[in-house]
């Protein structure tokens, strides 16, 4: 067996059956399996439809014989090559592929070998084109290697000659002519069949040794790279120290600009206005700084920057400047005022520090302003103010109702007990008038304290302008006031609103009788009503509630309010009036307290010598006004000997309220503190309390009434005290107290308080 060259003296091939040595015949073997599978799927495909096709060739020359052909056909020879498409797909067919497509072929030509001697003469000689298509199948189409395709196919011609001959004996002529047809058709199929085969191999040589080749190159190339990339590494390094060098100083200039853009930024965006003073002007400055002074930057740079400093307190400022750029120590900040290119006055906060600018001494300043704090720090010191003096009033209110009691409530006692012409009546009734006449300022001192709106009901306050139009003290004003006329214009379908009459008119008086005394030659006052909806803020004040308000405008043609007075005029005692003439110093101040006290608002305007105008807000109500209650008499409150636990701290009040009590007809027990009377209560029971709501020392009325709760829990009660409703009495009222009493005490009001009490049930709302 002769070996010859195949592209290389160092691949050797068998001439005879192509193979390679071990190792590449195992390589081949499974790149031709994979290169050759699809295609034989479709072979053997292909053939089984043409096998299949060719019954019909059976039926057409052989009928008579067609039932023996088509068994060899469909049930022998169909089947088998369906067997072997079907274990193509098995895992075992690559190492049984050429076994398994040989054998098909094989017994695809045995098949027609028996067709040709089934078939009668002349109709046999058609099956011969038949076993010629075999051999160029097996040869070519099927992907058979060389040595597999020539031993099935000369197998097949073996077995032609052994039927031709023995089995079915052909003419001699016929075998010979048929002989020469399958030996020239096999030995063109073994040509045919061993170039594609030895083309095949070559072909996969020289892929082999492309990518050795190509693995060679591949090597030098890395070869070549690793002695290049050893050869610049030194530049390499050198590169990248340079580059680093020139990042880093990259590094830097962009680090600079972005903090140049950062603290410009922050200049041009700040709420304070910076700027650099240098020679006596402004060298920098920032927009807000522009905005402050109203001055252009090229303005700002041509005028002296003391013309922005306020007179009274520009030789502070310009001392403490000097100073500064001398290097001696000066406070760093502080307040003053500064005027705009326009003159408008503002408050500033200025911080200052010493610099160098463009070689020469500076200072960096930083100037905010401050005027809204000053407004409201001012505002706070008045509202500490009035705190400060409500606190006040109101000690001195309660302590005066203590001492105004024997006055105002002892004369209904001893007018009870004159006859009707006796002659002391009438000096006992001026006492009693000029009580309650005092009684009225210390009503005032508890408006202040804001402790005086103790009555809240439905009123219309056209009413109430309209009452107090018709009442003596507007009719007195008017006659002391000749020269003064009053207007009025009162919206006829004016909310209602909740509030306290008393307070609401003698607030009208009060407003009344000032615009009155700002027009010593005569003028007229104008009083409007109107509904209004209110959803902005109000001068002087930063919040306000929204919603729908009831407003009484009170305006005059007088003297008007300076700009520096119009600040105080709601402070206690402050007056522009004459001493022992107009009053107490009180009746701004009780304005102010009473709108307070309903939850509204104060406008005012005015200037010298073009009037005032006060512009009150009160919260409206969509409801009705309600019926007032008849007057009662003093047999109404008549008492049947119930019997009543007084309790105060003051002897005297005590005295009263019992006296005025045994005058109705009850039974009266006092006592002087909460714990006396809870000691009391614990053995007894008795059918109302009268509890003050102070009481010094000891608990107050509300711990007091809560002891006697837990000992009488259907207790009824009334809370007396000489302030208003308090947090605490209100506590006390939702325990179940029946009602609540207004001290000083009077005859109507002690006999109408009890009464009703004693005939409501104790109704707690907790």
């Amino acid at each position: 067996m002769l070996n010859i060259p195949l592209l290389s003296d160092q691949i050797k091939i068998n001439w005879f059956t192509l193979s390679f040595e071990k190792d590449l015949e195992q390589v081949f073997k499974k790149y031709y399996f994979h290169d050759s599978l699809r295609h034989v799927r479709i072979s053997l495909s292909i053939g089984l439809v043409f096998y299949a096709i060719f019954g019909l060739l059976d039926a057409s020359l052989v009928p008579n014989a067609k039932n023996k052909l088509w068994f060899i056909r469909f049930a022998i020879i169909f089947p088998y090559v369906l067997l072997v498409y079907l274990y193509s797909f098995s895992k075992h067919f690559q190492k049984y592929m050429q076994l398994s497509v040989a054998s098909a072929v094989l017994v695809a030509g045995l098949g027609i070998i028996a067709m040709i001697l089934i078939a009668p003469y002349p109709a046999s000689y058609s099956y011969y084109a038949g076993l010629i298509l075999v051999f160029l199948y097996g040869y070519t189409f099927i992907k058979l290697r060389f040595i597999w395709a020539s031993g099935t196919c000369w197998l097949i011609v073996i077995a032609y000659e052994i039927s031709a001959t023995w089995i079915n004996p052909t003419p001699i002529p016929t075998l010979i002519n048929n002989n020469f047809f399958f030996l020239s058709g096999n030995i063109l199929g073994m040509v045919a069949c061993y170039s594609f085969e030895f083309y095949l191999r070559r072909d996969f040589i020289q892929a082999r040794l492309l990518d050795t080749e190509k693995k060679k190159v591949q090597k030098i190339n890395m070869e070549l790279e690793e002695r290049v990339e050893e050869r610049t590494a030194q530049l390499r390094k050198t590169n990248k120290e340079l580059e680093e060098e020139i990042l880093e100083r990259k590094r830097a200039e962009e680090a600079l600009r972005e903090s140049e853009e950062k603290y410009r930024f922050l200049v041009d965006h700040a709420e304070t206005a910076i700027f650099i003073a240098q020679d006596g002007v402004i060298k920098f400055a920032n927009p807000m700084t522009i905005e402050l002074t109203k001055c252009t930057a090229e303005e700002l740079t041509q005028i002296q920057f003391t013309e922005f400093i306020h007179p009274g307190d520009k030789s502070m400022v310009l001392e403490r400047h000097r100073k500064r750029l001398k290097g001696e120590e000066v406070p760093h900040s502080y307040d003053f005022r500064m005027l705009d290119k326009n003159g408008l006055q503002l408050w500033c906060h200025l911080n200052a520090v010493l610099i160098t600018w463009e070689g020469q001494p500076a200072t960096l300043n930083f100037l905010r302003d401050i005027s809204a704090q000053k407004k409201l720090e001012a505002k706070l010191q008045r509202a500490e103010k009035m705190e400060a003096l409500g606190t006040l009033a109101g000690g001195v209110a309660h302590d005066l109702n203590n001492v105004l009691s024997g006055v105002v409530s002892y004369p209904d006692l001893l007018l009870l007990e004159l006859p009707d012409d006796s002659p002391l009546r009438k000096p006992i009734i001026t006492i009693q008038e000029s009580g309650q006449k005092a009684a009225t300022i210390v009503q005032d001192l508890l408006t202040l304290a804001r402790r005086g709106v103790s009555v809240s009901e439905i009123v219309n306050l056209n009413q109430i302008v309209q009452q107090y139009l018709d009442s003596l003290e507007c009719e007195k004003l008017l006659s002391f006031h000749s020269s003064i006329h009053i207007e009025t214009e009162l919206t006829p379908d004016l909310f209602n609103m909740i509030g306290s009459p008393v307070h609401l008119s003698k607030t009208i008086m009060n407003l009344v009788s000032n615009a009155a005394e700002a027009m010593p030659e005569g003028g007229s006052i104008s009083l409007k009503t109107s509904t209004c909806y209110l959803d902005n803020p109000i001068a002087g004040y930063e919040t306000i509630e929204e919603g729908e308000y009831v407003c009484l405008t009170i305006a005059d043609t007088g003297t008007g309010i300076s700009s520096v007075d119009i600040d105080k005029i709601f402070e206690p005692f402050y007056t522009k009036k004459v001493m022992g003439r107009s009053g107490t110093g009180l009746g701004m101040s009780v304005v102010w307290g009473t709108v307070k006290d309903h939850q509204g608002y104060i406008d005012v305007h005015s200037s010298l010598n073009h009037g005032t105008k006060f512009t009150l807000y009160f919260p409206g109500v969509r409801k009705e006004l309600t019926d007032s209650e008849p007057i009662k008499k003093i047999n109404d409150y008549i008492g049947q000997g119930e019997s009543i636990l007084v309790i105060d701290d003051i002897e005297e009040q005590r005295v009263i309220a019992g006296g005025m009590l045994e005058k109705l007809g009850y039974k009266v027990k006092s006592v002087a503190s909460g714990e006396e009377a809870v000691k009391y209560m614990e053995n007894r029971s008795v059918d109302l309390i009268i509890l003050d709501m102070i009481m010094d020392p000891g608990i107050d009325g509300l711990e007091t009434y809560e002891k006697i709760l837990k000992l009488h829990p259907q207790q009824k009660a009334v809370i007396a005290s000489g302030y208003s409703e308090t947090e605490r009495v209100k506590m006390a009222l939702n325990l179940g107290a029946n009602t609540y009493l207004k001290k000083p005490y009077l005859l109507d009001k002690v006999g109408l308080a009890v009464r009703t009490a004693l005939n409501e049930p104790h109704n707690p709302s907790l």
